[in-house]
């Protein structure tokens, strides 16, 4: 089947400075005793579409044009001339690229590979800053013109689309949900590729066509797991979130070889946050999306392996007195020190109906596409923390109503004042105390929700579109039971709270106390919201991740 060619209207100006920033001769010069110079005549490719650690280019001279590949379509979107560099964000990140680049002319390039890359980062931050602004500029470009983004086509009420746009989503992939219901382009493509609707859901990534995937077999497909079986290394740190970012980007800031497994997706809750209002810094807020690309990049500027999709199912004793790490996937690490931000997972709402729309109108976080179908709608948010009252927020920008169900008697007891306040005066926000939500109804779609009062037991059903759960977490200690000791409540116990231990799991040395955020387990530590103790804020949760490095460092350093 022939693929036809399409020009974009519109093409990204070359004199944009922030798009195509110039380069002197000066560092084109530096960049040339750094890389390698390679030549591409017309028609060549200089990288694919939806490859992994493409490399990165600067252009002494000639031009090339990027090309978003689509089923049976190249839609030709920009161009690059001498004296830029060019490349994706996936350069630093790891993850796929958004377009293709072809050499229009004879072209003259200098090549960095990603140690390369990386090499010259870290030789002149400067010059590497420039490039990360550049390239987030440009990705942000292609997602606002729609260009390389992945298609998911589905009914809006498919769980398993749910699933798959959440994980893209959440590992800072591209991607939009089209309904094949109410999009004509997309039923359209469907009936081209041959595709019934019962097939459904279809994830379209550049030329490639997924039916009916899992997030599991999304996952592979993108290479979002590390391929580490048997390595070694300083630290591993188990846990994407705030702490385990911090934990990887100080570990790997200070030499130490650094693997981060993470079960679904870097960021954690945090990464789910529409906005953190009070992290040091941010005078204006910033989204939890944003932090953890900030983290994430910083991560692996220097070079710790990020692997998400990849779930600890157990520690254990190693040979040469290593931690052995195993994986889901039938992969096992050896560690030399472990941090444990495994972080906690949401509470589950007990109600009835909520399993069946999981997914489906029953939601754990406040993502882009969850808050956009809420417009013009009516919705619940249960839970009285922070989470909830950001939630909250961020909802009434959209939605017709935001209730906010509460089974205390007030907000101020468990909500940040800022937010406290902000919802009194938010006009399309009612808090109902002394309330809980007993059941969820609806066709495909949650319709209507029926709420218990506290006070004197009557029901009340009202309308909703969405339930959004926010009821506290649980610890995400699984992997560590066998070899670590929690508190009643099933957090990780370390410090002071880990020497005091009996048993069969207690603290083995009589030469040193364990370190602040150490648990029974020499060598072993823990950070953020798994341990017991921890203020479940971010801040204190970076703060963490910055700590237990220099305590990884002593026990490394037998101090």
């Amino acid at each position: 089947m022939a693929t036809r060619v399409v020009r974009a209207e519109r093409f990204p100006d070359l004199t944009d400075e922030v798009l195509f920033p110039r380069l002197s001769e000066r560092k084109l010069e530096w960049l040339a005793e750094r890389g390698e110079r390679r030549a591409f005549e017309p028609g060549e490719i200089l990288y694919e579409h939806a490859v992994r650690d493409a490399p990165f280019y600067v252009l002494e001279r000639g031009l090339v044009e990027f090309v978003d590949r689509k089923p049976g379509k190249d839609v030709y979107v920009a161009q690059a001339d001498g004296g830029t560099f060019i490349g994706d964000i996936a350069a630093f990140t790891g993850e796929p690229t958004v377009s293709a680049c072809v050499a229009v002319e004879p072209t003259d390039v200098i090549a960095f590979d990603q140690a390369g890359l990386r090499e010259m980062v870290a030789r002149w931050p400067e010059l590497g800053e420039h490039i990360f602004r550049t390239l987030l500029a440009r990705r942000a470009w292609h997602v606002e013109e729609g260009h390389g983004i992945m298609r998911l086509i589905a009914p809006r009420n498919s769980r398993r689309a749910f699933e798959v746009r959440d994980l893209l989503e959440r590992n800072l992939l591209p991607v939009r949900w089209y309904d094949v219901d109410a999009d004509a382009e997309s039923a359209d493509l469907l009936r081209w590729l041959g595709i019934p609707r019962e097939e459904t859901p279809v994830l379209v990534h550049a030329a490639d066509v997924l039916r009916n995937p899992s997030a599991a077999q999304v996952a592979r497909s993108l290479g979002l797991r590390a391929e580490v079986e048997g390595e070694r290394f300083d630290l591993v740190v188990l846990g994407g979130g705030p702490a385990g970012l911090a934990a990887a980007v100080y570990g790997g800031s200070e030499g130490l070889r650094t693997f981060v497994a993470e079960a679904w997706a870097p960021g954690g809750q945090a990464g789910t946050s529409t906005r953190i209002e009070n992290y040091l810094g941010f005078p204006s807020g910033i989204s939890g999306a944003e932090l953890t690309r900030k983290a994430t990049l910083q991560a692996r500027r220097f070079d710790a392996v990020l692997s998400s999709f990849h779930r600890v199912v157990e520690l254990a004793d190693g040979p040469e007195g290593l931690v052995r790490v195993d994986l889901d996937d039938g992969q096992h690490v050896l560690a030399r020190s472990v941090v444990m931000a495994t972080g906690a997972r949401w509470r589950e709402l007990r109600a009835t109906g909520v399993e069946r729309f999981r997914g489906a109108g029953v939601y754990h976080a406040t993502m882009p596409g969850e808050a956009e179908r809420c417009r013009d709608e009516d919705v619940i948010v249960v839970g009285g923390g922070n989470s909830a009252g950001q939630a909250a927020m961020h909802l009434a920008t959209r939605a017709r109503s935001v209730r906010i169900v509460v089974r205390g008697t007030a907000l101020a007891s468990t909500m940040s004042r800022y937010l406290v306040d902000r919802i009194e005066r938010a006009p399309r926000v009612e808090v109902m105390t002394e309330t809980e939500v007993v059941a969820v109804d609806g066709r495909a779609l949650v319709e209507t929700v029926t709420l218990r009062d506290g006070r004197d037991g009557s029901l009340r059903q009202v309308s909703a579109s969405a339930v959004f759960v926010m009821i506290g977490a649980e610890p995400c200690t699984e992997a560590a039971l066998g070899m670590l000791r929690v508190d009643d409540a099933g957090y990780l116990l370390c410090g002071p709270g880990a020497a005091s231990c009996d048993g069969h799991l207690r603290w083995p040395l009589r030469d040193r106390e364990p370190h602040l955020l150490e648990t029974v387990r020499p060598g072993v530590f823990a950070a953020g919201d798994v341990r017991s103790g921890a203020s479940k804020r971010v801040a204190g949760a970076v703060g963490d991740g910055a700590m237990v490095v220099r305590f990884v460092h002593a026990v490394l350093d037998g101090a």
